[in-house]
C-alpha cells in the first residue's frame, strides 16, 4: 500500500509539474506579445460595443435555428435541408465580421488619434507597425470568438444535407479572407483626416464601403449556396489562389501606408511603402501571368485586368511619389545606402520626389514591356478570337502612350509641386490633385485650340493634337492612330525626362551623411 501512494504522490507531483512549465511557458508568451495586443483585447472584450454584438450573435443564432427547423417541418427529415438555415447563420456571421469589427477596429484607431494617446505611445518603443498590428490582431480575436459561436450551427446545418464540405469551406474561408481585408482598409482609413469634417468624411467612406462589401459579398456566397460553384475546379483554385495572393499583398500596403501615417515626418516613411508597392505589382503580375497560362485560351481576362488595374494603382502611387517633400533630415540621410551598388539598386526606393520621378518612370517602361510581351504571348499561343496582328499593335501602341503620357505628366507635377512647395508644405496628395489638373489641361487646351481656328466647328485628329492623351488614345482604341506616331509622344517625354535629371542630380542621387559620435553612443548604449 505504501508503494503505491508512493507512486501516486510522484505521479501527481509529474503532473503538477508539468502543468506548472506550461503556466511559466504561457506567462512568458504573453509578456512577449505586442503590449497593444493585450491592451486593445482587454479593452475590447470588456466593452458594451462587444458585449451587446456578442451576445445579439448568440440569440439570433439560437433563434434562427429553431425557427429554420420549424419551418422546414417535417420536409427537413427527408429533403436536403442544409441551404436555407446556411444561409440565415451566414447572416448572423456576417454582419459582425463584415460591419462590426472594421468598425470597431477604426473607432479603436481613430480614438487613439483623437485623444492624444498615440502621442504618448510614440514616445515609448513601440513601433508604429506595432500599434497597428496590434489593432488587428486584436480585431482578428474577436472574429474568431465569433466564428467559435457560430461553428456548432454551421456544423447542424452540414448535417442536414444539401451543402457540400467545399462549399461550406469556401463560404468560411470568404467569410475570413474579406473580413480581414475590410479590418485593414478601415485601419487605413483611420489616420487620413486631420480635422473633424474629415472624419466625418472618412467615417462615412468607411460605412459605404463596408455596406458595399456587405452586399457584394452576401450576393456571391448566398447564390453559392443555393445554386452551386458554377466554375471549373482549375478557375476556382485560380480565383482562390489570386485572392489570397492579391489580398496579402494589398492588405500589406495598407498596413504600411497605416503605418507611416503614424510615424514621425523626420524618419524614412517612403522605403517601405514603395517596396510594399513593389511587391504588390510583382503580384499582380504574377497572378495574370497565372490565369493567362490557366486559361488564356478560353478567356483575355486576366490580361484585361492587369492592363488595366495596374497601370490605374501605379499611376496614382507615382502622383504620391512626385509630390514628396525634397527636405532630407540629417537622420533620414544618416540609413542612405553608401556603397556603389546599393546606391544602384536601393536609391530610387529611398524618399524624395527626384528618386520617386526615377523610381515611377522606370516602373512605368516597365510595366509598358510586360503588356506588349503579354498580348504576344496570347497571339502566339492562338489565343481567343480577335487576338490577332490588329489587337497586337493596338495594345503596343497602348502601352507605349501610357508609359509616355504619365512621364511626361509626372515631370510637369514634380515641377509644380517644388513651386507650391517654396513657400507651402501641403500633404502628399496634392500630388493626386495636380496630376488630375495637368492632364485636363493637356487634353482641353490643344483641343480648344483647334476648335478656334476651325471656326468652332468640328475637325480631324492631327499630329498637333498628340498632347490631347484622351483624342490620342481614342484613336488607337478605334485603330486609326498610324503606325509609329505613339514614338513622338514616347521621345518628348524622355526629352523632359532626362531635362529633370540634368538640373536636378542632388534631388535625384542624395548623399548619405556619416553619423555624429554621440547619435552612435546612444545607439550602442541602447
Amino acid at each position: 500500500m505504501a508503494i503505491a501512494a508512493d507512486t501516486t504522490d510522484s505521479s501527481a507531483s509529474a503532473t503538477s509539474l508539468w502543468w506548472s512549465r506550461i503556466d511559466d511557458w504561457c506567462e512568458r508568451l504573453g509578456d512577449s506579445l505586442n503590449p497593444i495586443v493585450v491592451k486593445e483585447t482587454r479593452q475590447a472584450l470588456k466593452s458594451r460595443q462587444f458585449v451587446m454584438t456578442f451576445s445579439v450573435l448568440l440569440f439570433a443564432a439560437l433563434g434562427w435555428t429553431i425557427v429554420g427547423s420549424l419551418m422546414m417541418m417535417p420536409q427537413i427529415y427527408t429533403s436536403p435541408s442544409a441551404p436555407r438555415l446556411l444561409i440565415g447563420y451566414y447572416v448572423v456571421l456576417a454582419i459582425p465580421l463584415l460591419l462590426v469589427v472594421p468598425l470597431a477596429a477604426y473607432r479603436s484607431l481613430e480614438g487613439e488619434i483623437d485623444d492624444g494617446t498615440l502621442e504618448l505611445l510614440s514616445i515609448t518603443t513601440l513601433s508604429p507597425w506595432q500599434i497597428v498590428l496590434g489593432k488587428l490582431a486584436s480585431a482578428s480575436l474577436q472574429m474568431v470568438l465569433y466564428f467559435v459561436a457560430l461553428v456548432p450551427c454551421v456544423a447542424y446545418a452540414y448535417t442536414l444535407r444539401g451543402v457540400d464540405l467545399p462549399m461550406t469551406l469556401l463560404m468560411i474561408g470568404t467569410l475570413v479572407a474579406a473580413a480581414l481585408l475590410l479590418t485593414v482598409i478601415a485601419l487605413f482609413f483611420a489616420p487620413l483626416a486631420r480635422t473633424r469634417t474629415g472624419r466625418i468624411a472618412t467615417l462615412l467612406a468607411v460605412m459605404l464601403i463596408l455596406l458595399a462589401a456587405e452586399y457584394g459579398i452576401g450576393a456571391m456566397v448566398i447564390s453559392m449556396i443555393m445554386w452551386g460553384n458554377p466554375l471549373p475546379t482549375s478557375w476556382t483554385v485560380y480565383f482562390i489562389v489570386s485572392t489570397l495572393v492579391i489580398g496579402t499583398a494589398l492588405g500589406h500596403l495598407l498596413l504600411t501606408a497605416t503605418a507611416a501615417q503614424l510615424t514621425p515626418e523626420s524618419e524614412n516613411r517612403s522605403t517601405s511603402l514603395r517596396l510594399s508597392l513593389l511587391a504588390l505589382v510583382a503580384a499582380s503580375i504574377g497572378v495574370a501571368a497565372y490565369g493567362m497560362q490557366t486559361m488564356g485560351n478560353d478567356s483575355p481576362g486576366p490580361y484585361l485586368v492587369f492592363m488595366l488595374s495596374i497601370p490605374a494603382l501605379w499611376t496614382l502611387s507615382s502622383s504620391l511619389m512626385v509630390a514628396e517633400s525634397s527636405i532630407m533630415t540629417p537622420r533620414i540621410r544618416r540609413e542612405l545606402p553608401s556603397s556603389f551598388l546599393a546606391r544602384l539598386s536601393l536609391t530610387w526606393v529611398t524618399p524624395g520626389p527626384g528618386t520617386g520621378l526615377v523610381f515611377s518612370t522606370v516602373g512605368a517602361v516597365v510595366l509598358a514591356g510586360l503588356a506588349i510581351a503579354g498580348v504576344d504571348y496570347l497571339v502566339t499561343q492562338q489565343g481567343p478570337r480577335g487576338f490577332g496582328g490588329q489587337v497586337r499593335q493596338l495594345m503596343t501602341q497602348w502601352s507605349i502612350l501610357y508609359a509616355a503620357y504619365l512621364v511626361g505628366f509626372l515631370v510637369v507635377v514634380r515641377w509644380i509641386v517644388a513651386v507650391v512647395r517654396i513657400h507651402n508644405n501641403p500633404r502628399v496628395e496634392i500630388g493626386i490633385a495636380t496630376m488630375i489638373a495637368v492632364a485636363v489641361v493637356f487634353a482641353l487646351v490643344p483641343y480648344s485650340i483647334g476648335l478656334h481656328i476651325n471656326d468652332y466647328r468640328t475637325f480631324d485628329y492631327s499630329r498637333w493634337q498628340i498632347t490631347n492623351w484622351a483624342w490620342t488614345m481614342s484613336e488607337v482604341a478605334e485603330r486609326r492612330l498610324p503606325q509609329g506616331e505613339e514614338y513622338y509622344v514616347a521621345g518628348a517625354a524622355l526629352a523632359l525626362f532626362l531635362i529633370n535629371l540634368i538640373l536636378m542630380p542632388t534631388t535625384v542621387l542624395p548623399r548619405r551623411i556619416a553619423t555624429p559620435a554621440r547619435v552612435q553612443e546612444e545607439l550602442a548604449s541602447k
